[in-house]
């Protein structure tokens, strides 16, 4: 493939072809974007099968928000409960037991799915393919770049590919190319951290072991081992296993440069003994050291940094392609929607302010749990010298395991998460800047439910969620809407509808669903009093109104960002403040637009259709 068939110009240069990057790419191509991804290395020579291969609640969350889970489900392995042995003898409540604990009531993905970076990587990659089967080019290098400030395409990127240079101009570049990347280096992002002295091993094989089966193969396995550490031990796709340990200093001598296979193979047998271990196919190891660094800035100019460019850390907790997965989904609907014209410039600014903040939190919390893992109290732990190492990594799993599995992955009030003021009435209890929360919803006449985070799937528009409130059955034998949210409601419609309402004077950035609290709805518009606002589901249970705090005699408003993420709650009738919310960042519209929802039609009309004679239409609007 010569140069010449690369695009002179894009909307977006991807630099790196792993998860991060291969995710930002699929998410700006659906949004309709000119995009190029580069990776430098041909990924069917590159080590395939290890790297990261664990995917937390959280990060599962958003994959089946953007249309992915459902590619990798068949190859994971799911793994649920956990298991921690010590001198071969079974301990409870220890070990990785805290993610169940997290997950279990908190997410309809109740596991921890095991499969190696390689397959993600397949599978967004086809579904990239799907949309422009040309966009993701391997073996080609960036060289350098420069920034202009006033181009309307104002970064030039030097390419190289098959020994030649050549150059593409984009609005912006964004290097998710790695703990090694160019793009940051290049463009003198600093990068300050520290790199730990401790080595880690990391292996995938076919094995054989005496480690009982309902552990060994279904199990996020610790072994708590004097001389190897806390030894990871977890079922991966394909019938392989995933086994970490600390290096020893006599294995990974003066350099590391003398490490042979035979020498990891051994190492791997003595760290779970009194375990045997069998190797029938070992596919890949690694020895690595750790390093916990994030960058200054995630943006600088119309340059964006994400995943490992961006930020470093051990796999202690398992962040590998997770922090990546939050990156990429809080970045792709902001940046398309500024470009798209949708948002002010300002609304991508907090992808520098979220994340990196988040990013910050990891790292501090991967370095304790790194030194714990390695056999090493932290001295600011002040621990007693008899001090079992396992009892402390325990008590910080646990007080940080929501956080671990992604289901507390927060951002504080800015721009995009609004928070009420301290003197107004609590609206719900689900703090603004968090996860949407999941409850089966029925559409009229189902059956079955549907979750309310199918409903709202990654669209880069914001989902406004009525919770119009409780159904009552009138005097008449039907139900209907309760006659103080009705009002609220006709009043929330009326505004909708009128000219100065935010979907008519802002760019189309919004979805709606209207949520029913009860049973009955046989037809929304009689049951509303008006016309619903999307599509209308019924909360059967009240298992949502529950979760999010909405009294459902007087109903509320929910906005969801793109991400998922609450943005704001407001009352049922709080179309002004709505208004004074999205006005802050959305773009004004360059046309007239309505609410996205027909307007029932006035008059009357009459039709003839007999056999044999022409149709014929009579309309009156008397």
């Amino acid at each position: 493939m010569s140069h010449a068939s690369f695009p002179e110009s894009v909307d977006v240069l991807v630099v790196g072809g792993g998860p991060t990057g291969l995710i930002i790419t699929y998410l700006l191509l659906r949004a309709g974007l000119k995009v190029l991804t580069i990776e430098q290395y041909d990924k069917y020579e590159q080590a395939l099968y290890g790297r990261a291969c664990v995917l937390h609640a959280g990060s599962l969350e958003l994959l089946d928000l953007i249309g992915i889970y459902d590619r990798i489900a068949d190859t994971g392995f799911i793994a649920r409960g956990a298991a921690t042995f010590k001198d071969g003898k079974s301990s409870e409540n220890r070990g990785w037991s805290f993610m169940d604990k997290a997950i279990i009531g908190n997410s309809h993905f109740d596991f921890t799915l095991m499969i190696r970076q390689k397959y993600v990587e397949d599978a967004v990659r086809t579904a990239i393919a799907e949309i422009n089967p040309g966009v993701v080019r391997a073996q080609v290098k960036l060289v350098r770049f420069n920034e202009s400030k006033d181009a309307e395409r104002p970064v030039t990127a030097t390419l190289e590919h098959q020994g030649k240079t050549f150059e593409v101009s984009c609005k912006y570049m964004v290097g998710a190319d790695g703990g090694r990347s160019t793009v940051r280096s290049l463009g003198n992002f600093p990068f300050p951290g520290t790199t730990t002295p401790h080595k880690w091993v990391r292996l995938d094989a076919v094995i054989k072991t005496n480690m009982p089966y309902e552990s060994s193969r279904s199990k996020i396995v610790a072994i708590e081992s004097k001389d190897y550490g806390n030894v990871l031990w977890l079922p991966v796709d394909n019938g392989r296993t995933r086994i970490g340990f600390v290096c020893p200093d006599e294995v990974y001598g003066k350099d590391g440069t003398a490490i042979s296979e035979e020498a990891i193979i051994t190492a791997a047998q003595e760290s779970v003994k009194p375990f045997t271990l069998e190797f029938e196919k070992l596919d890949w190891w690694t020895v690595y050291s750790i390093s916990q660094r994030v960058a200054e800035t995630f943006i600088d100019g119309h340059v964006i940094l994400a995943g490992d460019a961006a930020h470093t850390h051990s796999s202690a907790s398992a962040q590998g392609m997770n922090t990546g997965i939050h990156d990429a989904t809080n970045l792709t609907w902001k940046l398309a929607g500024v470009l798209n014209g949708l948002y002010d410039k300002t609304v991508l600014d907090t992808y520098d302010l979220e994340r990196r903040t988040s990013a910050q939190r990891l790292i501090q919390l991967d370095r304790d749990i790194a030194t714990l893992i390695s056999g090493i109290i932290p001295s600011h732990f002040n621990a007693p010298p008899d001090a079992d190492v396992n009892d402390y990594l325990e008590l910080l799993q646990s007080k940080n395991a929501a956080f671990t599995v992604g289901l507390d992955i927060s951002y504080d009030p800015n721009l995009l998460n609004r928070a009420p003021a301290p003197e107004g009435p609590a609206l719900i209890k689900v703090e603004v800047g968090h996860r949407a929360l999941d409850a089966p919803l029925y559409r009229p006449g189902a059956a079955f439910p549907r979750l309310l985070r199918s409903l709202v799937p990654h669209v880069g528009r914001f989902w406004i969620l009525v919770f119009a409130g409780k159904l009552e059955l009138m005097d008449c034998n039907v139900v209907r809407l309760n006659t103080k949210c009705s009002t609220k409601y006709r009043a929330l419609r009326d505004y909708i509808d009128s000219p100065c309402s935010f979907t008519r004077t802002l760019a189309p950035a919004f979805e709606f669903l209207t949520i029913l609290r009860g049973d009955g709805c046989l037809q929304p518009t009689e049951t509303l009093g008006a016309p619903p606002l999307g599509k209308t589901l019924s909360d059967k249970s009240g298992e949502a109104y529950t979760k999010y705090g909405i009294d459902d005699e007087a109903g509320a408003i929910v906005v969801l960002r793109p991400d998922g993420i609450v943005g704001i709650a407001s009352p049922l009738d709080g179309g002004d403040e709505l208004s004074r919310y999205f006005s802050s960042f959305v773009q004004h519209s360059q046309e007239k637009l309505g609410a996205g929802n027909s307007v029932l039609p006035q008059g009357r009309g009459g039709e003839i259709s007999i056999e044999g004679q022409a149709e014929s239409t009579h309309r009156s609007t008397v």
